[in-house]
């Protein structure tokens, strides 16, 4: 599966530089050399993409060559902001024209679900139906790819299409209108408005107009969705199948080994989080049973948000946990035992940011740091007390204060210290994220965490 952060897939590669090339002598941020990149086929879809906006946006070979190529000196940063704003408009421009695409289609999306209550059978639309939802999911693929929000009208569509597929078992829980909610209809309607204020579209033509004298325009759009290796494979393994079940991360629902066992090095207490759980767990049953999703989809997202809480906890206390047991090791180790134990901890960090993709920048300024000063830079204790102060208030934030007072967790690294106890907790901090990349599937779990992305 390609990965989708491009923070992360330009840290990968940043890792392997000599940083200390650097062609300035003040020290900058070191998040500011995790540089966002794309890959080179996806800059070209979206490159490609024709719009309805009369002024078109067309990236040169230079600018997609920026949004291509991570940084690797200090002048490689310069005229960057300017270029990828470029881009951003660009995104911005697609997103338009597909919203406006969309809004055309669900007048032809309620006309089937009108047949169907007239008691026409599903199999004389079906194939229409999952043409329009191969549509809809690359459209979501490619603002994913793009991180950029699709905006919560594309992921009503798709999964109202979803819906409708599956008939004969959501005819009893469609709204009314069955297109009525605020994310779909009215979201449509409101942004639409933004690009005519803002040029994306013309303010001087229909929407009716422009769609119908431009046929072209969807034709192209989706011919060329299509015509990726990169956005089919991902739709054919992944979101042509996805369920509701997944997409509410069901795997993860009675995992409490992953979500809630202890880290060596530390104790933590978890017991109020397992007791929200157990209470988000029920009312996300109750959602999903009583299929309130259908007419509000984006009507429950706490669950999310509690997953995406306790996740990104477990990683700060494991990163926590491996830089108090590095700074202790250090003083004693030998240059290719420090290589050595440096080159696994780097791979280790690399299995997490997967999961992080939602998560504020915090965790990409510490591990980009660690891996930008770690080589000529061995003193670990502003890191580890960053790290440590956001692990704290993670907990008070799942765990609400502690009566008396105390933190939710501490920190025990006294022990017998060697190269092997950090190898097996290295592996333990790898094999916590790969046994939930197992149970879930990381894309499915970036997926089901779009849903409160575009919520928020």
């Amino acid at each position: 599966m390609i990965a989708n952060n491009r923070i992360f897939l330009s840290l990968y590669v940043i890792l392997t530089i000599n940083l200390m090339m650097i062609e300035s002598k003040n020290k900058v941020s070191p998040s500011y050399y995790v540089s966002q990149i794309f890959s080179h086929s996806y800059i070209n879809i979206v490159n490609t993409l024709k719009t309805y906006n009369q002024q078109e946006i067309k990236l040169s070979e230079k600018e997609r060559t920026i949004l291509t190529t991570p940084i690797q000196t200090y002048n490689d940063t310069k005229g960057r902001n300017t270029v990828f704003d470029k881009f951003d408009k660009k995104i911005e421009d697609v997103k338009c024209t597909c919203t406006l695409i969309v809004k055309s289609k669900l007048v032809y999306l309620e006309n089937i679900l009108e047949g169907l209550r007239r008691g026409e059978p599903i199999e004389i639309v079906r194939e229409e139906l999952n043409v329009l939802k191969e549509e809809a999911g690359l459209i979501v693929l490619m603002f994913q790819k793009g991180q950029v929000k699709a905006g919560k009208w594309f992921w009503s569509y798709y999964l109202k299409i979803m819906t409708i597929i599956d008939y004969d078992s959501n005819k009893n829980y469609f709204g009314e209108p069955a297109f009525g909610e605020e994310e779909l209809h009215s979201g449509i309607t409101k942004f639409i408005k933004y690009c005519k204020d803002n040029k994306y579209l013309p303010k001087n033509r229909t929407e009716f107009d422009l769609v119908s004298k431009n046929p072209q325009v969807p034709f192209n759009i989706f011919r060329i969705l299509r015509a990726s290796a990169e956005l089919t494979a991902d739709y054919i393994t992944v979101m042509q199948n996805i369920t509701i079940d997944q997409l509410y991360l069901k795997p993860l629902w009675d995992k409490h080994e992953l979500l809630f066992g202890q880290i060596t090095g530390s104790a933590v207490e978890w017991r109020p989080t397992i007791r929200r759980h157990a209470v988000e767990l029920n009312k996300t049953k109750e959602y999903i049973d009583n299929r309130q999703w259908v007419s509000k989809p984006f009507g429950h997202l706490s669950y999310h948000k509690l997953i995406k809480q306790i996740v990104n906890t477990r990683v700060y206390i494991f990163l926590w946990v491996m830089l108090v047991i590095l700074d202790k090791l250090m003083p004693n180790m030998d240059e290719n035992s420090f290589k050595a134990i440096y080159r696994r901890t780097i791979d280790t960090v690399d299995t997490v940011f997967e999961f992080m993709e939602f998560s504020d920048g915090f965790f990409y300024d510490i591990a980009a740091e660690y891996a930008w000063t770690m080589p000529e830079d061995t003193n670990l204790g502003d890191l580890i007390a960053r790290i440590s102060v956001r692990a704290k208030d993670s907990l008070v934030e799942l765990n609400g204060r502690n009566s008396n007072g105390t933190d939710w967790i501490s920190i025990n690294v006294n022990g017998q210290l060697n190269n092997v106890v950090m190898t097996e907790f290295l592996n333990e901090f790898a094999d916590n994220f790969y046994q939930l990349k197992a149970k879930l599937g990381t894309f499915y779990y970036v997926l089901g965490m779009s849903l409160p992305s575009e919520g928020d």
